[in-house]
């Protein structure tokens, strides 16, 4: 009984075996041509994968994240007036490889997509990029195609960690081949924005000088930025929440993650014990606090599920255990270049703004690593002639359409 037993184990070992092997990655070719207003690299694969790809600086280079591979003594070959100077590869663990491009300028990708096999042709991982200016890059760091999520460098591994964030573009099904003279990159899918309307159902938020909740009046602008937004006929947009309902702070990052989002703007308004404080402000996310009072206004934010009755030992952790580091620095980058646009947008429509109103504490609603984000709060409900304010249509739309605008310029400047 026991020999049969061991025999049956051999022979699932040996299966598994064969079927890793036989289902592996190989990379047996990569080339890289310039053309007139671009460069390409096609790489050679052994069968289809997920991907990503994004550009980090210092040095320059493109990084290519893909299903784990093997490098089966793939060639490389570079056409006159390629600017790659150096290709590496390895392991970043869980099943995951990565690929990276080393050029002696900053770069900007332009598309990514696989082919499929045939024609005798294998499937194939095609890269257009072009060089650009040291000024503009630090916005395009980061920019992300394809589908694939990012695990952490193994020890021993010389790539920096991934740099998260930037616009994706949905996987590409029956691209015709790019030798083909009828060939066209498909258009990039509208960028989507997660719009999140603080607090709701249970937990409302702040109470107004005028008995306004704090979860009405943020709604209220949600659906007004949504409106605008999709007027416009530039974006996709989804709300956490369309209704007085609660979510928990994980769930708010879940949801914009789950949907992939490209940038998360959350919604609120503040209170003080100073009714006299007037004044919107703009919050990115940090380990450390700006100052004192956003210190506490973060803390007063992230007990949202607590006030709502949430059980957090019940929850999934993955929020909890985001480190701030180096990995999110380009995201955060990004945050920080948005929500200095608001600020700008809010005083030059006339929408009153705290002193240094781009501030940053730790807020859990934050902490989507690999989107954009950040949480706006519109005003001081404790100062009545501010919540009035808020209570109006009229003024909501105003704040909406700040929002909106400094949205447009975001993307206007990534895609330079």
């Amino acid at each position: 009984m026991l020999d049969k037993l061991a025999y049956i184990l051999c022979l699932l070992l040996f299966v598994m075996i064969w079927s890793s092997e036989a289902m592996a990655l190989d990379v047996t070719s990569i080339r890289f041509g310039a053309h007139s207003d671009k460069e390409r690299a096609v790489i050679d694969l052994s069968g289809p994968t997920d991907f990503r790809t994004f550009v980090l600086q210092s040095p320059s280079r493109i990084v290519i994240d893909m299903d784990d591979f093997k490098w089966h003594t793939a060639t490389i070959t570079k056409g006159t007036g390629v600017s790659v100077n150096d290709v590496r590869f390895g392991s970043l663990g869980s099943g995951k490889g990565r690929l990276v491009f080393e050029t002696p300028s900053p770069v900007l990708i332009q598309s990514a997509f696989l082919l499929p096999k045939g024609n005798g042709l294998p499937d194939r991982l095609v890269v257009d990029f072009k060089t650009t200016t040291t000024d503009v890059a630090p916005q395009l760091s980061g920019q992300i195609l394809g589908t694939m999520t990012t695990s952490a460098p193994q020890q021993g591994f010389d790539i920096a960690s991934a740099a998260q964030g930037g616009i994706p573009l949905p996987p590409r099904k029956n691209v015709p081949d790019a030798r083909s003279p009828h060939y066209a990159v498909p258009p990039a899918e509208k960028p989507l924005i997660i719009i999140d309307a603080g607090h709701g159902g249970q937990d409302p938020g702040a109470r107004g000088a005028n008995g306004m909740y704090e979860k009405t009046i943020v709604l209220a602008v949600a659906h007004e930025l949504r409106k605008q937004l999709e007027d416009s006929g530039k974006y996709r947009v989804k709300m956490t929440r369309e209704t007085d309902v609660f979510i928990p702070l994980r769930g708010r990052v879940n949801f914009a993650r789950k949907n992939k989002g490209d940038l998360f703007v959350s919604l609120h308004a503040d209170s003080i014990s100073n009714s006299g404080v007037t004044g919107a402000s703009v919050y990115t996310l940090s380990d450390k606090a700006s100052d004192k009072e956003t210190e506490k206004l973060a803390e007063r934010e992230n007990k949202s599920d607590l006030i709502a009755g949430v059980d957090l030992s019940k929850q999934e952790d993955d929020v909890a255990g985001i480190l701030i580091d180096l990995a999110a620095r380009d995201t955060m980058n990004q945050s920080k270049f948005l929500a200095n646009t608001v600020v700008g947008n809010f005083n030059h429509t006339g929408i009153k703004t705290l002193d240094s109103a781009h501030r940053s504490a730790g807020f859990a609603v934050l902490k989507a690593m690999d989107i954009p984000s950040i949480l706006v709060e519109m005003g001081y409900l404790t100062n009545r002639g501010e919540v009035e304010r808020l209570s109006s249509a009229p003024y909501r739309k105003k704040i909406a359409s700040a929002l909106k605008s400094s949205i447009d310029n975001y993307f206007q400047k990534i895609s330079k």
